[in-house]
């Protein structure tokens, strides 16, 4: 990948991914809110169950998003300046490896739609790696 279109890459779906980390955050914390008021009404054991696996979910997004988030800005800050290119490529590796993890658990349930945005979110992630690769060896040359 060419070196401006690595910082064209890394901008977009830095900017992207700061956009979709944020809301992602606020429906995590809609989850644990939703969970903190069902379990003042949860009255059999399904319904405890039921709000635990919703402020569960709520806590794994926040993570999850708080690591996109950073992804985001790093990615946008690479794309302006070289020296940040590292941190982009670390975290476009996690971010990578975050979204395997999100294929495997989308092809153990067999959801066709969520199959189709895991292997979206895959591909997303090995292009901004990219990006963020070529990024950083330019900064190492001298070039960016």
């Amino acid at each position: 990948m060419q070196l401006e279109t690595a910082k064209k890459v890394l901008k977009i779906f830095g900017i992207i991914g700061i956009i979709f980390a944020v809301l992602g955050i606020i429906l995590g914390i809609m989850f644990l809110a939703g969970g903190g008021l069902g379990a003042t009404q949860a009255q059999t054991d399904e319904d405890v169950a039921a709000v635990g696996i919703l402020m569960v979910l709520g806590i794994v997004m926040i993570i999850g998003c708080i690591l996109s988030l950073i992804e985001g800005i790093f990615s946008v800050k690479a794309s302006k300046d070289g020296k940040y290119g590292k941190v982009a490529w670390v975290f476009a590796i996690l971010s990578i490896i975050s979204s395997a993890f999100s294929l495997i658990g989308s092809l153990m349930n067999q959801g066709s739609g969520s199959i189709g945005g895991a292997i979206v979110g895959l591909a997303i992630a090995i292009v901004v790696f990219i990006a963020a690769k070529t990024v950083k060896q330019a900064h190492f040359e001298g070039r960016f």
